[in-house]
């Protein structure tokens, strides 16, 4: 269900930006595209690959609708930008490397960790973990912050920030709650000196 709506979303966002009401420059109709599908190619990763955990219908249904959301409003606020590629976009590109960059490598370290028997039932929190506590988050909100920018128009914002705000409010606490029943003083250790969200902010 989850890749299936990520799909589905992808779908969306290309038959927006190149469909009969898109004003959007083949430039920025294709890089909106790539963006979409690289996600959705990493979610398959994440999902079969590093996290490999069951995912719940409710988990899958909420988290699937959402990121149906992204792509379709990715896609219809593109297709409505006409302006050239700019300076914003080249941002948008770098944050949006930089951000799946740090989402993906980060779990990788975390899962290479985990393999080592040594490690069993230990908290993982070396490699980007050392920064903030929830890298792949900060990941997240980078990347489609980039997102954002690539399509032309300031209102794809609205995106990232719905984002940030559920991790800082839902996300972020909730994990932290969980981390602390499981793995004890060594979260409480991790939590003292480890920034939650944003290196050396928060």
């Amino acid at each position: 269900m989850l890749t299936g709506a990520d799909i589905l979303g992808a779908a969306a966002a290309a038959f927006l930006v190149f469909g009969p009401i898109s004003a959007a420059s083949p430039a920025r109709a294709w890089l909106v595209v790539a963006f979409s599908l690289v996600y959705v190619l990493r979610v398959l990763v994440t999902t079969y690959v590093t996290v490999q955990r069951p995912v719940t219908y409710a988990e899958a249904g909420l988290v699937g609708g959402w990121m149906f959301v992204i792509h379709a409003t990715m896609g219809f606020v593109a297709a409505h930008v006409s302006a050239v590629l700019d300076g914003w976009t080249v941002l948008g590109v770098v944050l949006y490397v930089f951000g799946s960059w740090m989402n993906s490598y980060s779990e990788l370290q975390r899962r290479a960790w985990k393999a080592r028997p040594e490690n069993a039932g230990h908290l993982y929190t070396r490699g980007l973990f050392r920064w903030c506590r929830h890298p792949n988050y900060l990941g997240d909100t980078l990347l489609f912050t980039g997102f954002a920018a690539v399509t032309g128009s300031w209102v794809a914002l609205m995106i990232p920030a719905i984002m940030a705000a559920g991790f800082v409010f839902a996300a972020i606490p909730a994990l932290d709650r969980r981390l602390q029943e499981h793995y004890g003083e060594e979260f409480s250790a991790w939590a003292a000196k480890t920034r939650r969200y944003i290196p050396l902010v928060w």
